[in-house]
């Protein structure tokens, strides 16, 4: 007999949500795809909610663990451009849905889904700082300023896109408004449009 993990039950109820909804996946819904009873199911996961709250994590772990993915970049600035097109890529992967239930229980309390990730804050400001460096960003703010506001900016332009349940084309608003922020050099404002 195959012992389940909380894994195991995470990665089949994000395959029930993705398919059905999040609100049509109920956890004896769960429970039966799995094969479990749900002792087994709240022993291991907890809850149906919390299923959903490290959707970051998972995209960050997986940026941290393949930083050749964009240190082959020409710039910096391409750099930064590439972290947050994969960030962007994973969410749209998971889709509005599951993260609007993610936004509801951090309004609801915080479950600190959308903190800062140190590491991730750590790589992206010292890309900003070698980015200042080569005059790639001409915004002469701390790079630490700098990346919280686009991270800010960011969870403002997701949460317009979970409001209009995925239907609006975030992304480029997005790197527009990055470009504004750090004030990209000229030749490299338009260098998002091979992230569209």
């Amino acid at each position: 007999m195959r012992i389940i993990t909380e894994h195991d039950i995470k990665q089949k109820a994000l395959e029930l949500f993705l398919e059905q909804g999040y609100n049509n996946v109920t956890v004896v819904d769960i429970c039966n795809a799995c094969g479990i009873t749900k002792p087994t199911f709240y022993k291991h996961a907890g809850s149906k909610e919390e299923l959903v709250l490290d959707l970051y994590d998972a995209t960050v772990n997986d940026i941290l663990k393949n930083p050749c993915n964009f240190i082959a970049a020409d710039t910096h600035y391409e750099q930064l451009l590439l972290v947050f097109h994969q960030i962007i890529e994973e969410t749209e992967k998971f889709g509005s849905d599951l993260f609007s239930q993610m936004l509801i229980s951090n309004l609801n309390e915080n479950q600190h889904s959308f903190d800062m990730r140190n590491q991730l804050t750590e790589l992206c400001t010292l890309i900003i700082e070698k980015a200042q460096q080569k005059g790639e960003i001409k915004n002469k703010s701390a790079p630490a300023v700098l990346y919280n506001a686009i991270a800010h900016s960011f969870m403002g332009f997701e949460t317009t896109w979970c409001i209009y349940n995925g239907e609006i084309n975030w992304t480029e608003q997005f790197f527009l408004a990055m470009n504004a922020i750090l004030m990209a050099e000229d030749n490299l404002t338009g260098l998002y449009k091979k992230y569209l």
